[in-house]
């Protein structure tokens, strides 16, 4: 466990990166948060040096100062988008690869004991499940070949010696402080107003994993050798179905109407998406703590009193 350190967290001011950095303090950490977006005072976390910068543009030398003693860094930017090339796909990958550049060139000069990448299961495309680390990726949007390209980069800084990376591919973290436009709240907002709303046969296959679950992973990453150099999944390892989630949500709020089939689903939509998570146990020792159906009561509650 990493305590008492200088960690930086690129992308800190989304979802995992803000549970992330709230994790990290609460361990003793000092923290500097690199955002594209200038994050609201209410919405801050003490203890914390916010540090507005978009990463699709080189630090510059004069702003060096503002990282000195960085001990970690941790990539959490980088927004989900899933249109393909013919819908703005060249910028979505370049801004992802852009991201990942300009970070690793400040990462050289910053000299960190280690780099953790957050890539993405979409890396993954169709492959079979339970997915291992080891199949050879099928990337099916620009957003998951940009992270592919970023996992690749990376592998060659370990390779040459030049930096200590790891690669971890979420599968779905859900938890609280996630965007409302993500399924999970949506599904939870929709059905607190008894709303009517639509959505696919639900008959996709996935892999839900509590936020917290996913930052302790990532923290065992930080100072263990074990780690560097590897792509590992984390992710619960039990397949759901996007019916039985729709359903748990509806039936512990006890209100909402979906229309099951409403929607068609995505062009080149995956139907079965979940993780073998035995690399993680073995090298991590880590493994999942958190029951699906408790966090998830515990998620709604707490939406439920933060509107």
């Amino acid at each position: 466990m990493v305590t008492n350190s200088k960690i930086l967290v690129a992308g800190g001011s989304g979802f995992i990166g803000s549970n992330l950095i709230s994790e990290l303090i609460s361990k003793g950490n000092k923290v500097v948060c690199l955002s594209k977006n200038n994050i609201k005072f209410e919405k801050r976390i003490k203890n914390v040096n916010y540090i507005e910068h978009d990463l699709r543009h080189p630090i510059k030398k004069n702003d060096l100062k503002n990282f000195s003693d960085i001990e970690y860094i941790i990539n959490c930017s980088g927004y989900i988008n899933h249109n393909n090339f013919q819908m703005d796909g060249k910028n979505i990958f370049s801004n992802h690869f852009e991201i990942i550049y300009n970070l690793i060139d400040l990462a050289l000069i910053l000299k960190p004991v280690s780099f953790i990448q957050i890539g993405s299961s979409d890396e993954y495309g169709k492959s079979n499940s339970p997915i291992k680390e080891s199949v050879r990726e099928e990337p099916l949007s620009p957003y998951a070949l940009g992270k592919l390209a970023s996992t690749h980069y990376l592998r060659q800084c370990y390779l040459k010696g030049i930096l200590n990376t790891v690669v971890l591919r979420p599968f779905l973290v859900f938890g609280e402080r996630q965007n409302k436009q993500r399924f999970l709240p949506y599904l939870i907002e929709n059905c607190k107003n008894d709303r009517e709303f639509k959505v696919t046969k639900g008959e996709q296959i996935r892999d839900y994993l509590y936020i917290k679950d996913f930052n302790k992973a990532l923290i065992k990453c930080l100072k263990n050798k074990n780690a560097y150099g590897e792509i590992f999944n984390i992710a619960s390892g039990i397949p759901i179905s996007i019916k039985e989630v729709i359903l748990e949500v509806q039936a512990f709020i006890g209100k909402g109407k979906p229309i099951f089939g409403g929607i068609n689903y995505r062009e080149s939509e995956s139907m079965e998406l979940y993780a073998s998570i035995e690399k993680a146990k073995r090298l991590l020792n880590w493994s999942p703590k958190h029951d699906f159906k408790r966090s998830l009561e515990k998620v709604i509650n707490w939406y439920s009193n933060n509107g």
